[in-house]
């Protein structure tokens, strides 16, 4: 560009003029137009899509059908709240934080997040929105802290999902609001499967399994229910500290203790088979109820720890 410099001769009258105060509107006026043409427009789309062949580069076409990014963090960045990621290619994606709205989805293929970072998170939720993880699988390597780290949703709904091998919890649910799992595996973690902390939680976890985890369901506070579902070679199969927990034709079997209540914890289970574990129940604060007429089986040879409270009938 060429650039030319010119000296003036200004005379008082117009130097006072060239600094008089512009109107409200004025002023307005010229800091619209000052932001517009320094603020690009943030690109948008309401579904967007990753694959292994893709490039983060392509927030630009807004991570398009036809040009795909890589990860979800580069996706998430290009995608509407309640919009929609979709994996399209089996492969791995890499650790994200969602702070919006989103379903992520991930039919048909392989698609994982393995942390490798001592002390990382598979996936961190904060949001005041819903959101919804299908077909994903987590890797924590025994190296990741939690497999889904909330701090902040409205609803979080999981289908089909794996989460594996974490030194603390598959799913860290430490806010209030509401968590549904479904036929989902997590197993090897460290500390709970599902672990819920807040008393305006509330968890439903249906036609899943917890296997080799210090607990398979627990919770501290708050209020779950778990149907259809089994837990497996765990320290603790389920346990309620000071929160409720109800399970319903569900399975514990060879857990060092199938049920444990603690403190103000309740538990109830109807129509359930608890096997094969070293204690079949471990009371040492607050209260596990069975049904009446009784529709569980609680297997001979295993120990207990307490008394069971009385029967809850049934309407």
């Amino acid at each position: 560009m060429d650039r030319r410099y010119w000296v003036f001769k200004i005379t008082r009258g117009e130097f006072s003029k060239m600094f008089r105060q512009p109107s409200i509107t004025q002023a307005l006026a010229v800091l619209a137009i000052a932001l517009a043409l320094s603020v690009p427009a943030q690109a948008a789309a309401s579904r967007t899509f990753v694959a292994t062949t893709g490039s983060d580069a392509n927030v630009g076409a807004n991570c398009s059908a036809t040009a795909n990014c890589r990860t979800f963090g580069a996706a998430l960045s290009v995608t509407t709240s309640g919009g929609e990621v979709v994996v399209v290619t089996s492969g791995g994606y890499g650790p994200a934080a969602i702070n919006q709205p989103v379903l992520i989805s991930a039919i048909g293929i392989d698609a994982s997040i393995s942390v490798v970072t001592s002390g990382a998170n598979g996936l961190t939720i904060n949001t005041p929105g819903n959101v919804t993880l299908v077909g994903l699988n987590l890797h924590g390597e025994a190296a990741g802290a939690n497999g889904i780290e909330i701090t902040q949703v409205g609803f979080l709904r999981l289908y089909n999902t794996l989460i594996e091998n974490f030194t603390a919890n598959g799913v860290d649910f430490q806010t209030m609001g509401k968590l549904a799992v479904y036929n989902s595996s997590i197993n090897d973690n460290g500390g709970a499967g599902v672990y819920l902390n807040n008393a305006s939680a509330s968890a439903y976890v249906h036609d899943s399994s917890f296997d080799h985890n210090n607990t398979g369901v627990g919770v501290n506070v708050g209020n779950a229910t778990v149907a259809d579902s089994s837990a497996q070679y765990n320290g603790t199969g389920f346990g309620a500290a000071s929160g409720t927990l109800t399970l319903f034709n569900d399975r514990a079997m060879f857990n060092s203790t199938a049920m444990a209540t603690q403190t103000g914890g309740a538990m109830i289970f109807a129509d359930s088979l608890i096997s094969n574990n070293g204690n079949a129940y471990q009371i040492t604060g607050g209260t596990i109820s069975g049904t009446n007429p009784g529709t569980s089986l609680i297997a001979p040879g295993q120990s207990s720890t307490g008394s069971l409270s009385t029967a809850i009938t049934l309407q």
